[in-house]
């Protein structure tokens, strides 16, 4: 009996190995004399290895030109949100997004128990962005996970832009519920016979997101576009936990401050005022842009503004 050890590549996030067994079956001819007919083929697979591989994480890419790659906020949220930035950048960059692993388009992927979710993200930009350096853009939440990856890869990264960020030691997250806009949802209002239903929670998610905007009507509309399948509410509270438990030091950001060229602020966005006094303060020297008229989306709510300041960081270096 001989056997064969097959690697089918991935599937999923874990290898898959075949154990082929060929057993002979032996039979006798008219003769009386015993031959070996044909093999009947027994396959093992053996699942759950623990040699983690790189599974395929779907990434959608726009034009010819310098790359940018754009790094979402939520943590644990899409971005098919920022196909209007990707878009606008592509007439001179190749502008790139994905979502996270566990999330939207990548949610099949599977995160090991035995590691922080975190360190996978990282892992997986590790994997995906190209070994000559980049420009990173992150926003909101993103915004740490490109300071985290420039951190731990600076000869990676070109440039660090970062728009409505969440500061470092989180102090802006401290009182985000009270200041959030809270719009009731006058097209759609919920009625008691939603309650306990889906559509209960696609209501809440919609409605965190309008309240990042000023205009309440802007916000729904927004909003209006987004299902659960647009978030991992688990994968957030584990991303913001792991975080905590080792969050940046002032010192890391002072040693990325020649990386970034510029940061984006909103007047009206619920992470201020705490967000720009940090960065501010840690980045003496950096650019630091307060639009008005926008609260957390600026290329929605004031998109000539936003780009105009955009086009001008990216040009810095």
């Amino acid at each position: 009996m001989s056997n064969y050890l097959l690697d089918n590549g991935p599937r999923s996030d874990r290898r898959q190995f075949a154990i082929i067994y060929f057993v002979p079956i032996i039979v006798s001819d008219d003769f009386g004399n015993m031959k070996q007919r044909l093999h009947i083929v027994l396959i093992i697979f053996l699942y759950g290895c623990s040699a983690p591989v790189l599974a395929t994480i779907k990434t959608h890419c726009q034009g010819n030109g310098p790359r940018v790659y754009l790094i979402g906020g939520g943590p644990a949220f899409t971005t098919w949100n920022l196909q209007p930035i990707q878009k606008k950048l592509s007439d001179r960059y190749q502008v790139c997004r994905w979502d996270m692993r566990g999330v939207g388009d990548n949610a099949s992927l599977q995160m090991a128990s035995e590691d922080s979710a975190l360190s996978q993200w990282l892992q997986d930009m590790h994997k995906v962005l190209p070994t000559e350096p980049v420009i990173l853009w992150g926003h909101s939440w993103g915004a740490l996970q490109v300071l985290l990856f420039a951190k731990k890869h600076p000869e990676r990264v070109s440039q660090l832009i970062l728009s409505n960020p969440v500061d470092p030691a989180l102090h802006s997250l401290e009182h985000i519920e009270q200041k959030r806009f809270h719009h009731a949802d006058i097209d759609s209002p919920l009625t008691l016979d939603d309650i306990g239903t889906p559509v209960e929670a696609r209501h809440i998610l919609r409605s965190k997101i309008a309240s990042y905007f000023v205009d309440a009507r802007q916000g729904w509309e927004y909003a209006k576009g987004f299902t659960q399948k647009d978030t991992n509410n688990k994968l957030n509270v584990r991303i913001w936990d792991e975080y905590r438990s080792s969050p940046f030091k002032d010192a890391d950001i002072k040693q990325l401050e020649k990386k970034i060229s510029g940061l984006i602020y909103c007047q009206d966005d619920v992470l201020l005022p705490e967000s720009l006094s940090e960065y501010r303060r840690l980045l003496k020297q950096s650019k630091h842009h307060v639009l008005t008229g926008c609260a957390h989306f600026p290329w929605e709510e004031r998109p000539d503004d936003y780009y105009r300041v955009l086009f001008e960081l990216i040009k810095i270096h």
